[in-house]
C-alpha cells in the first residue's frame, strides 16, 4: 500500500495533467546558465556605471538593481587592487582588506580574483568553496569580475543556489 500517494487511474491522470500544465522543471544546467547570465549582466552594468560616473558616484546615479538582486541572492561587491572592500552588502566589511581571506580549502580566492582581473580586465571567472546564502551549506561559488580603472567589480553565485 502506498503512503500518501494517490492511487487509481483518475488520480494518476490528474497528477500527469498537472505536471503537463506546469511544464518541465528547469534543469540544474539551465538554472546555472541563468545564474551565470544574471551575474555577468550585473557586473557589466556596474562596470559601465563606474566607467561612466566613477566610483562612488555611480552608486547614486544608477539603478539599484545593478548592485543588488535580493530575490536572486545576487549582489555586486567592489574592491580596490589591494583587496580592500569598497562596497559589500555587509557594511561592516567595507574598508576591510580581505586579500588574505581563504576558503575552507585554504585557497586565497581574493588574490585569485585580483590576478584574474589583471590578466583579463574585460572579465574573468574564479571559483572557490563558499557557504550558500540560501542554505548555509558549502558549495562552489562562481564569481565573475571585471576591472574598471583601480576598482574590481565582482558578483557570484553558489552552484547549490541555482
Amino acid at each position: 500500500m502506498s503512503r500518501g500517494l494517490p492511487t487509481g487511474r483518475r488520480a494518476v491522470l490528474a497528477m500527469l495533467g498537472a505536471a503537463a500544465v506546469a511544464g518541465p522543471t528547469p534543469s540544474h544546467a539551465a538554472r546555472a546558465a541563468a545564474g551565470r547570465a544574471a551575474v555577468i549582466e550585473m557586473v557589466d552594468a556596474a562596470a559601465a556605471a563606474i566607467a561612466r560616473d566613477g566610483y562612488p558616484r555611480a552608486l547614486s546615479r544608477s539603478d539599484p538593481a545593478i548592485w543588488s538582486r535580493p530575490d536572486a541572492r545576487l549582489y555586486v561587491f567592489l574592491m580596490d587592487l589591494s583587496g580592500t572592500l569598497l562596497l559589500h552588502p555587509d557594511k561592516r566589511a567595507e574598508g576591510r582588506n580581505v586579500i588574505n581571506t581563504t576558503d575552507v580549502r585554504g585557497r586565497f580566492f581574493i588574490r585569485e580574483i585580483i590576478a584574474a582581473c589583471a590578466g583579463h580586465p574585460d572579465g574573468a571567472w574564479t571559483s572557490y568553496v563558499w557557504p550558500s546564502g540560501a542554505t548555509g551549506k558549502l558549495g562552489t561559488k562562481h564569481t565573475y569580475s571585471r576591472q574598471v580603472g583601480k576598482v574590481i567589480v565582482s558578483a557570484g553565485y553558489v552552484a547549490a543556489d541555482v
